[in-house]
């Protein structure tokens, strides 16, 4: 009987995965917004005005009033 050859298969692979942390900066920028918002207000100004008037009751006796 004869020998037979080997048959060689494929390698196969063991892979052990070690990690390893680096840091990534990650810049977050804040604008601060001091605003000045102009805000409408009513005031109210008063303007006194005196007005004269006659007030004539008629003639004591008169019926008609002119």
């Amino acid at each position: 009987m004869k020998k037979c050859p080997p048959i060689v298969c494929a390698p196969q692979y063991i892979v052990r995965d070690c990690y390893i942390p680096r840091e990534v900066p990650i810049i977050h920028p804040i604008v601060n917004v001091e605003r000045q918002v102009i805000v409408n207000v009513p005031r109210h100004y008063y303007q006194p005005m005196t007005k004269n008037e006659v007030v004539d009751p008629g003639c004591p006796g008169c019926q008609n009033p002119q």
